[in-house]
C-alpha cells in the first residue's frame, strides 16, 4: 500500500485497532468511547507514504486528498463527509503530519442517540483507515473531556516543533505549508530565496506557478522555473507574457 497511517500511541482516537479491552480479572469487553458534543473529538494521525512523490501528491494546493467523515461501520462507505480540512505539515521525506480541530460537525444528524460509530479516513479515494469505536450520548453524567497541549513535542503527540527524527534532510523546529506568491498581470517574476525559506525548504525548493485560464480557474501551466545558483538565491519565473495566479514553494 503506498500510504500507511498512525495515531499517537496515547491518542484516544486509533486506527486499525481492535475494540475489545482486555483484562485479567474479567470477560474482555467492548468499549465504545462517549461522544456528547460536536466538539469533543480532536485528534491528530501520520500519513507515511511510500516514496516522496507520494507524500509531494499530499501536499496538494486544494488539500482534497484526505477526506474525513464517519461511518457505521467500517466496510461502508461514509454517512457523513465532513467539508473541512485537516492542518497538515510536512515532517519528513515521506511523512506528513494532520491535525483534525473541527470534532465531529453535525454526526447528530446521522447518528441517533446510543448509536455506534467509527471516523473514517480514505486517501487518494482509494485507501481507507477505520478508527476505534465511538458512541453518541446525549446526557454528560459519568463522563469528562480530557483536553491536552504542550509547547514541544511530548508523550507521542507531534506539534510540528521538530521533524519525525528518521528523515535527517528535513529540518527541525519548522511546519512545512507551502509559501503561497500571489502576482497580477506580469511577465517574470523574480523572487528572492531568502534565509528563512531556505530553513524551511531547504536547498532544493520545489517551486510550481499556478495561472488563471480564460474560464478564472488556477491552472498548472508547467512555466519555466529557473534558479540562479545552488544554493539558491533567486527564483526566476518565465511566465511567457503577462499573466496573474500564485506561486508556490515548497
Amino acid at each position: 500500500m503506498p500510504y500507511s497511517l498512525a495515531a499517537p500511541p496515547n491518542s484516544f482516537v486509533q486506527f486499525a485497532v481492535s475494540d475489545q479491552i482486555q483484562s485479567c480479572e474479567f470477560p474482555d469487553i467492548e468499549l465504545c468511547l462517549p461522544v456528547y458534543e460536536d466538539n469533543d473529538v480532536s485528534f491528530q494521525f501520520i500519513v507515511t507514504a511510500d516514496s516522496e512523490e507520494e507524500a509531494d501528491a499530499l501536499c496538494d494546493l486544494t488539500n482534497t486528498k484526505v477526506a474525513i467523515g464517519i461511518t457505521s461501520d467500517c466496510a461502508e462507505g461514509f454517512l457523513l463527509q465532513f467539508s473541512e480540512k485537516p492542518e497538515r505539515y510536512r515532517i519528513g521525506l515521506k511523512k506528513v503530519l494532520y491535525n483534525w480541530g473541527h470534532g465531529l460537525p453535525d454526526f447528530a444528524t446521522v447518528i441517533s442517540r446510543r448509536e455506534c460509530f467509527h471516523i473514517k479516513i480514505i486517501i487518494n479515494s482509494l485507501y481507507s483507515f477505520c478508527s476505534n469505536c465511538f458512541q453518541r450520548i446525549t446526557e454528560t453524567c459519568h463522563t469528562s473531556v480530557i483536553e491536552y497541549s504542550n509547547e514541544d513535542d511530548y508523550a507521542g503527540f507531534n506539534y510540528c516543533n521538530s521533524a519525525s527524527g528518521d528523515d535527517e534532510s528535513i529540518p527541525g523546529g519548522q511546519c512545512f505549508d507551502p509559501t503561497i506568491i500571489q502576482f497580477t498581470n506580469v511577465p517574470t517574476l523574480t523572487i528572492p530565496y531568502t534565509a528563512a525559506l531556505q530553513l524551511k525548504y531547504g536547498n532544493s525548493p520545489s517551486v510550481s506557478a499556478w495561472l488563471y485560464d480564460a474560464d478564472s480557474i488556477l491552472t498548472n501551466m508547467g512555466v519555466r522555473i529557473s534558479f540562479d545558483a545552488y544554493p539558491p538565491t533567486v527564483i526566476r519565473v518565465d511566465l511567457g507574457g503577462n499573466a496573474s495566479g500564485i506561486l508556490v514553494v515548497r
